[in-house]
């Protein structure tokens, strides 16, 4: 996997938070230092990272990934072509699920 596409995937998924916060809110956030702050309904504060959320990237590739959101394709991180594709397929609760990956390492919410 080319690290530029992770990175470009990751950035591009984060880019739609606060707005795409549907089970955790997304309270904190600095684009350009990696930086988010969530916070579950019992108030829980989850702090994310650039290690944490790329640490995130294979595990939309495994059962991991909840069957009910958009297809990832196993060539995602081939070209920027096809990552774009899938970006514009995805929805908010694409990039919720992506969240819940690099904190829990599974999406337990919806």
């Amino acid at each position: 996997m080319d690290n530029a596409l992770e990175q470009m995937l990751v950035k591009n998924i984060m880019e739609n938070f606060p707005e795409a916060s549907s089970s955790l809110q997304c309270v904190k956030w600095r684009y350009d230092d990696w930086k988010y702050v969530f916070v579950d309904e019992d108030e829980t504060v989850y702090k994310l990272d650039k290690e944490k959320l790329l640490s995130a990237v294979p595990l939309i590739f495994t059962d991991k990934w909840g069957k009910g959101l958009t297809q990832v394709p196993s060539n995602l991180l081939e070209n920027e072509e096809i990552l774009e594709d899938w970006l514009c397929q995805a929805d908010a609760w694409d990039f919720d699920a992506f969240v819940q990956l690099a904190i829990f390492g599974e999406v337990i919410y919806g």
